[in-house]
């Protein structure tokens, strides 16, 4: 059955179809959580513990980071995750000990990255359906990419736009970067980017997500707006055209929808919003129901098959 899993700081809320399910390391607080293959999932319990959730709900440790983590990703069997400051990112390999990357420490550019409000950070992770390029998003220092397993890095977008948020398409070469420019979209893995920011009044988002044929992005008035708006860009037209998503929406959601917050897998998306709100839809961008209302201190939400 799918499942629904939010982080939060109280342990990990679990959500199926019908109804909230028990919460998981209840009182332990969740900072991240990565979708594995076949309705498994990794997460950053307590800052620097790597957690993996089985299908079937038992969950085990695996690893504990030498840094205080902000986000994980797993691609090709291997775990990734990025330091909450100093903009480190640590590779875990067969349940190894965490290896830090040298490699990101000399990515070219590296000296014009500054702190945005919070420390410098590795923000966001993802990796291209077919494994051959990782990407890590830093705030604020732009997008960096790796074609050799993270060992070597390459800038790839201007450090100005400050990109909050990168995910790749699960099948296609599109990647697209929630950043304060707008939405940024890329067709060929991530080496080369345009802005689309058409008709958004302000641009600035802090969440992506891709379904099929749609990208969903966040549009609010800054890092700390009293409302925000979920718009999308259809992936098969490919124009400049964006649209606000309503469907079941209200027209403004409370507070930000922040990096990690929405999420869409297999046709289905999920995105808590400020307000503690979480929405879900089984019918992509649209048809959007409120299944609860307590989720202020929520870092993230998945959707799991």
């Amino acid at each position: 059955m799918p499942l629904v899993l939010a982080a939060t700081k109280y342990g990990c809320r679990v959500f199926d179809a019908s109804a909230e399910a028990d919460v998981e390391l209840e009182n332990r607080p969740i900072v991240a959580l990565a979708p594995e293959p076949d309705g498994a999932c990794v997460a950053v319990v307590e800052g620097r513990e790597l957690w993996r959730r089985s299908a079937d709900g038992t969950w085990s440790r695996v690893a504990t980071a030498p840094a205080s983590l902000e986000c994980v990703l797993v691609a090709d069997h291997t775990i990734y995750c990025g330091a909450l400051e100093g903009a480190e990112l640590f590779r875990c390999v067969d349940a190894d000990a965490p290896e830090r990357l040298e490699g990101f420490d000399n990515v070219p550019g590296r000296d014009e990255w500054h702190a945005g409000g919070p420390p410098l950070s590795v923000r966001s992770l993802t990796a291209t359906a077919d494994g051959h390029a990782l990407m890590a998003a830093v705030h604020v220092g732009g997008i960096a990419r790796s074609t050799d397993r993270g060992q070597t890095w390459t800038p790839t977008i201007p450090i100005e736009f400050d990109v909050h948020e990168v995910r790749a398409h699960r099948s296609l070469p599109v990647v697209a970067a929630a950043a304060a420019v707008g939405l940024c979209v890329s067709h060929d893995d991530g080496e080369n980017w345009k802005v689309l920011a058409d008709g958004l009044d302000p641009a600035y988002s802090l969440a992506v997500a891709l379904l099929e044929d749609e990208v969903l992005f966040s549009v609010q008035d800054g890092p700390f707006p009293d409302r925000s708006q979920i718009w999308r860009w259809n992936i098969a037209i490919d124009e400049n055209r964006l649209e606000q998503v309503r469907d079941g929406l209200p027209r403004f959601l409370e507070g930000k929808v922040d990096s990690a917050h929405l999420a869409a897998h297999d046709g289905r998306t999920a995105l808590i919003d400020g307000g503690g709100n979480l929405w879900l839809s089984s019918n992509g961008s649209r048809d959007w129901q409120r299944v609860a209302d307590d989720l202020q201190h929520a870092y993230g939400v998945v959707l799991l098959d």
